[in-house]
């Protein structure tokens, strides 16, 4: 125990002397030396002091000039392209149904063919049609005879009735007979003529150009003409012209009215999930008449040639429409762009070779690129990496993106010059999104 109570004392006594004693006997150790500084410092010519940087900023550790990488504000004409999510949907679709009553004896198709219009999908059994259309001609027949006679008697009762040998009446009668009996042939000529659109029926055949979905009969199957059901005997879809339908958002309905009813078509880009490039490109057809209050959203449509078959319908698709574009846009890398407490800026290298802090506003953002507001000027070389470190005033020495050109002069030095040959600039967008 009193091992540990000595031990406990000696780490007591040490702490206090490291608190206590040791500063006190560094601090006056080190008083002299400082002192001899600060006197040498006072007593060197004025014109070894090192001056403090332009600006009021801090000077660079190590001393230097500082290096920058700078863009040239460009002049374009840049596209506004909104884009949306839809699907694709046929334009021309045609439930194939029996128009009679009938046995299927023939199947001339099979799901998933490509027929044309005209083209015979079904056969069925002609026998009692054909049967309804020999005792039409019967008819006909008979009242064909009938009406001969009656127009024989006619003549025959004018004929005394001119001579005074017959009545009126008579004339009459006859008269009425002949006219009944043409009328009978008029209508056994109707009944042929429907017996004989109801054997053409009996050939069911394609009513538009297209793809055949599934089929759902065969041979040996009798279908009606009453049958309701939503799939018929088959679909055909027209694949060569399909139809892109999205929602885009109510704030956007004037810029799509505006470029629906523009003189030349818009064109829209439709491309599939996980694509960038468009698979068809097709013409903005249509804007709905209202606007889905529980969205917020209007549908609209895009008409688009598939001839190539590269969409299909019911596919998701991302559609992209060009509703406008901003005329000599002055653009600039996005990366250029600062933000201070006070708003937007950018550093630009002056033709002083000194930074100088230059506040804009960005009007819209194009992926990787940024269309500045009247602030800046094309021509401007803005800073797009080394904007950390450096302040406005500050001399530095430039490397422009993608050329060669003339470096920053720093005060009793001459012109430096870099090469920087990347080829890899950014480039605008298609896309422009207002900031």
């Amino acid at each position: 125990m009193k091992r540990v109570l000595y031990l406990l004392v000696v780490v007591v006594a040490a702490g206090a002397f490291y608190v206590w004693v040791y500063p006190h006997m560094t601090e006056t150790s080190a008083a002299p030396a400082s002192t001899a500084s600060a006197s040498s410092a006072s007593s060197a010519p004025a014109s070894q002091a090192k001056a403090a940087p332009a600006g009021g900023g801090q000077a660079r550790r190590g001393g230097g000039t500082a290096s920058v990488v700078t863009a040239i504000a460009a002049t374009q004409t840049i596209p506004i392209v909104k884009t949306a999510v839809g699907f694709i949907e046929a334009v021309d679709v045609a439930v194939v149904r029996p128009r009679v009553d009938g046995l299927v004896i023939e199947t001339d198709v099979v799901a998933g063919q490509d027929v044309k219009a005209g083209d015979v999908l079904f056969k069925l059994d002609p026998g009692p049609t054909n049967a309804l259309i020999a005792k039409d001609n019967a008819e006909m027949a008979k009242d064909q005879a009938n009406a001969d006679a009656a127009s024989a008697d006619l003549k025959r009762v004018q004929s005394l009735f001119a001579k005074g040998d017959d009545t009126q009446e008579q004339l009459d009668t006859s008269d009425a007979a002949a006219k009944a009996a043409q009328s009978l042939i008029a209508v056994d000529q109707a009944q042929l003529s429907a017996d004989q659109l109801t054997l053409s029926y009996l050939s069911v055949t394609a009513p538009i150009a297209g793809r055949v979905g599934v089929v759902n009969t065969s041979n040996g199957n009798v279908v009606h003409a009453a049958d309701t059901s939503a799939d018929g005997l088959l679909t055909i879809t027209n694949m060569a012209a399909l139809r892109a339908s999205f929602a885009v958002p109510e704030s956007d309905l004037d810029a799509y009215k505006a470029a629906l009813a523009a003189k030349n078509p818009t064109p829209v880009g439709i491309a599939v999930p996980g694509e960038s490039a468009p698979r068809a490109t097709g013409k903005l057809s249509f804007i709905d008449t209202s606007v889905d209050t529980g969205s917020g959203t209007i549908i609209a449509k895009a008409d688009a040639d598939n001839s190539n078959g590269a969409l299909w319908p019911g596919q998701y698709v991302s559609v992209s429409v060009q509703t406008g574009s901003y005329p000599n846009a002055t653009t600039i890398p996005v990366i250029a762009v600062q933000q201070s407490s006070s708003g937007q800026f950018v550093y630009e290298m002056g033709a002083d070779g000194k930074i100088k802090k230059l506040p804009i506003s960005v009007v819209a953002t194009i992926g990787d690129t940024a269309i500045a507001g009247p602030e800046l000027t094309p021509g401007t070389h803005v800073v797009i990496e080394g904007q950390m470190g450096i302040f406005d005033g500050e001399p530095a020495t430039e490397t422009v993106q993608g050329q060669a050109v003339a470096a920053a002069k720093t005060p009793g030095t001459g012109t430096k010059t870099q090469t920087n040959t990347d080829a890899s600039a950014p480039a605008a967008s298609s896309a422009a999104t207002p900031a």
